[in-house]
């Protein structure tokens, strides 16, 4: 294997660790810099007047804390002192939690039906996940107002495309816990011989 352009000057001017490094930077720029990311949403309830949520996913091994993080745009929380986000876990940030066992909230504002932008920042003003839905172009149109979700294929993806996200196949969603099964692939059907 040949090694990127700029490993190769650095080798010949005797910098080789840093150019690896600086290599190694600009390949990592490129994957998800997020500790806690949006991961299913309920935004427009099936019943008038129901409770909408959004879920957020704990990509990392440690717990998460999320002491003065903030949702903002079409809704806004802050959480609380002492909120913290199990490894790997899931957490339910709810218009009116009292009805969702577990959830924190409530929010200020409410998701439009129509399409909404919404950023996850942390304590230090940080956007960590950003999300802007609609239900026009590509995004799936089975979480409006259906009682289906707009939930995130790969809890490890990129959910700022429409084709990270899709209805979820239970109706209210799985708030709290996995989107899918381990192992479901989630996509277009590819035929690998002409029928």
């Amino acid at each position: 294997m040949t090694p990127p352009p700029i490993f190769q000057l650095s080798r010949l001017s005797g910098g080789g660790l840093s150019a690896l490094a600086l290599w190694s930077s600009l390949i990592a720029a490129g994957a998800q810099d997020s500790t806690t990311v949006f991961s299913e949403v309920m935004y427009h309830p099936a019943v008038p007047g129901g409770v909408e949520w959004i879920e957020l996913h704990n990509q990392m091994s440690v717990n998460m804390d999320l002491s003065g993080w903030r949702i903002t745009g079409g809704v806004n929380y802050t959480f609380a002192e002492g909120t913290t986000i199990p490894a790997g876990e899931y957490l339910v940030v709810a218009s009116h939690p009292a009805g969702m066992p577990g959830a924190v909230g409530p929010w200020i504002g409410s998701l439009d039906n129509s399409g909404e932008t919404i950023e996850l920042e942390n304590i230090s003003g940080r956007t960590m996940d950003g999300l802007t839905y609609s239900v026009s172009g590509r995004w799936p149109v089975g979480a409006d107002g259906s009682g289906a979700t707009l939930a995130k294929r790969n809890q490890r993806g990129s959910g700022g495309r429409p084709e990270s996200w899709v209805a979820s196949w239970q109706i209210g969603g799985t708030p709290g816990a996995r989107n899918f099964s381990e192992g479901l692939t989630l996509g277009p059907t590819l035929s690998l011989a002409p029928l």
